[in-house]
C-alpha cells in the first residue's frame, strides 16, 4: 500500500528544477509542480505565472495548521474578487484523510493531496547529514515572475502573508501608473 501511495504521489506531482541560474540579488524561482486538487482540477504552477500564488504547506495532524485555517480562510475571503491571487494548499495527507478532515474543518484553499515529499524536498532545508527538515505550517508567496517573495513557518506566517500580498499588489499598481 505504501508503494502505491508513493507511486501516486510521483504520478500526481511532476517536479522541475528552475532552469535559470539566479543572480545573487534575485529571489529564487519557486519549484514548479503540477497536481490535481481534491475536486479534480489540474493545477500547474508554470501556468500561474502572472498571478501571485500563496501556498500553505500543511497536514491534518498539525495543531498549528488546524489553528490557522480560520485565519487563512479570512485571507481567501479578503481576496476572493481578485483574480490575480491564487491560494493552494499542499497537504501531506491522502485524499480520503483530507476529505474526512475537511468535512469538520473547511479550508478555502485549493487542496492538493499527497504533496509531502515534494514540499519536504523542495521547501525543506537539508541538515549536515543530508536529512531534510520543514516546519509546519509553512507559508510561501510566489510573485508574478514565479519567484519566492516570502517563505515563513508557523501561525505568525498568516500576518506575513497578508503583508506580502499587500506589498505585491501595491507594486503592481505602482507599475501600472
Amino acid at each position: 500500500m505504501k508503494y502505491l501511495l508513493v507511486l501516486a504521489a510521483l504520478f500526481v506531482f511532476s517536479f522541475s528544477a528552475p532552469a535559470q541560474q539566479k543572480k545573487s540579488d534575485e529571489k529564487p524561482l519557486a519549484p514548479l509542480f503540477t497536481g490535481i486538487t481534491l475536486d479534480g482540477n489540474a493545477v500547474d504552477l508554470a501556468k500561474l505565472r502572472g498571478k501571485i500564488v500563496v501556498l500553505n504547506l500543511w497536514f491534518v495532524n498539525c495543531p498549528n495548521c488546524i489553528q490557522e485555517i480560520k485565519l487563512l480562510n479570512q485571507v481567501v475571503d479578503d481576496y476572493k474578487d481578485n483574480k490575480d491571487v491564487v491560494f493552494i494548499g499542499l497537504a501531506s495527507n491522502t485524499k480520503p484523510d483530507l476529505e474526512k478532515f475537511l468535512k469538520k474543518n473547511p479550508f478555502k484553499y485549493q487542496i492538493i493531496p499527497n504533496a509531502g515529499q515534494f514540499t519536504l524536498f523542495k521547501y525543506g532545508t537539508p541538515d549536515k547529514n543530508g536529512n531534510y527538515n520543514l516546519g509546519y505550517p509553512t507559508h510561501v508567496v510566489i510573485d508574478k515572475e514565479g519567484r519566492i517573495a516570502l517563505q515563513i513557518e508557523g501561525v505568525k506566517g498568516v500576518e506575513a502573508v497578508k503583508t506580502e500580498l499587500k506589498k505585491q499588489l501595491d507594486a503592481k499598481e505602482t507599475k501600472t501608473k
